[in-house]
């Protein structure tokens, strides 16, 4: 089961998430976003971020200063947050695509089979700490490997997985104490709890 922790505002989150065993750190380059960081910001986190992957997140920024963000940090991955088309996300080059999908009713599975995109995110809208419709996560996962993000936390990480069975769990306020400030114990728990695992076997 891989786990990102998303969201990452300062070095040493990101750095702890990376020696807990984390798969993926993520950054948000989102005006209004309340754990947006600039691009130097950026590249001082993705630079802490090995072993860990770094994830870039954005949501319809215009296709060219995109392509250069990424030329640019170099990150294992973009994720789309936003209305990108299809056509968009096949020009992207230099990183993988991920897609998230707000997941409400049966046509946003429809909507998601053919996207161009390495994985898809599997959200309530992103941000809101919401959990997303799990039985619709589950379908999509049947089909797709998918993420599955919004309001997981160390209380049901464990519940997540067994209902949906994705590939991999992202989590951004799951693992906070405020915006943007991760909380280092619950990015341990979360990692544990991941693996079928708790803090009191350790």
């Amino acid at each position: 089961m891989m786990l990102k922790i998303c969201g990452m505002t300062r070095v040493e989150d990101v750095r702890c998430a990376a020696e807990a065993g984390a798969d993926f750190v993520g950054a948000i380059i989102v005006p209004g976003s309340k754990r947006e960081v600039t691009q130097e910001q950026a590249a001082c986190l993705f630079q802490a971020a090995p072993p860990a992957k770094s994830v870039l997140v954005v949501r319809d920024m215009e296709l060219e200063p995109l392509q250069a963000l990424i030329d640019e940090l170099k990150p294992y991955a973009v994720q789309l947050h936003g209305n990108e088309p299809l056509e968009y996300a096949k020009a992207l080059t230099g990183a993988y695509v991920w897609k998230a999908c707000n997941l409400k009713c049966e046509d946003n599975l429809q909507q998601m089979l053919d996207y161009p995109a390495e994985m898809l995110v599997a959200d309530s809208g992103g941000g809101t700490g919401r959990t997303c419709d799990w039985t619709l996560a589950a379908k999509l996962a049947k089909i797709r490997p998918i993420f599955l993000a919004g309001g997981i936390t160390p209380d049901n990480i464990q519940e997540a997985i067994a209902a949906v069975h994705p590939a991999g769990i992202d989590i951004a306020g799951g693992a906070e104490s405020a915006p943007g400030i991760k909380d280092h114990n619950k990015i341990r728990q979360l990692i544990l709890g991941a693996r079928g695992e708790s803090l009191a076997n350790k």
